[in-house]
């Protein structure tokens, strides 16, 4: 069952999967990339909670945390589904976070969503959503090098119309269909630009993009 018909209950963000090493990388880089965007940000809308990892290090950060969640059981402050006709005020939120969300529904209520949250945010949309690739990633480290060294490199897997999460995702970028060129065409469609993409060599599955309102 999806997630847009049936939400993750606050049982199941308890599972080992959702405390492995690739999420903590994707907290890692939330946090991260949140911070870099500056000190001129101070209110932020998470959607879709999982847990409350990141919310509680920005409010430790003294950022203004507002949560929302399809799940009444996450207690959010806010219960939205955004598969539906949210709304929310115009120009209420400096950055929008939405991490490994909006594939929980399908691709054209996923524009629709984009659509209705950047008239939400003052300034930026965070988000990630899953890369359906192929990776090859070797790490070099030598004791006397404090940097490390990468090679890295990706196949978008274009011939599979399988999500690597099979049951509970709608598309995911990559994949026949959904070729990074689409997801892109739909930010600028939904009045967003590209201020910055990354994605990391220990967790390639989650792709980050901020977005800066137009």
């Amino acid at each position: 069952m999806n997630r847009a018909t049936k939400p993750f209950t606050s049982s199941m963000t308890d599972a080992p999967e959702y405390l492995s090493k690739n999420r903590y990388v994707s907290y890692h880089n939330q946090v991260r990339l949140l911070f870099s965007l500056g000190k001129q940000v101070r209110s932020v809308l998470e959607i879709g909670i999982f847990n409350s990892l990141f919310t509680e290090v920005l409010k430790k950060n003294h950022y203004l945390v507002t949560t929302a969640d399809i799940d009444p059981g996450l207690n959010p402050d806010l219960v939205i589904d955004i598969s539906e006709d949210i709304t929310l005020e115009h120009n209420t939120y400096d950055v929008i976070c939405l991490f490994q969300v909006l594939e929980h529904i399908p691709y054209d209520k996923a524009e629709l969503a984009l659509q209705k949250l950047a008239r939400s945010t003052k300034q930026h949309l965070l988000i990630s959503i899953p890369y359906n690739a192929t990776h090859l990633a070797m790490r070099f480290k030598v004791s006397f090098i404090q940097k490390e060294r990468y090679l890295f490199s990706s196949i978008p897997r274009f011939w599979s119309r399988q999500t690597l999460t099979k049951e509970q995702h709608y598309w995911e970028m990559g994949m026949r269909g959904y070729p990074k060129k689409r997801i892109l065409a739909s930010f600028t469609k939904t009045g967003l630009t590209v201020q910055h993409e990354f994605v990391d060599h220990d967790n390639p599955y989650h792709y980050f993009f901020i977005l800066k309102k137009k």
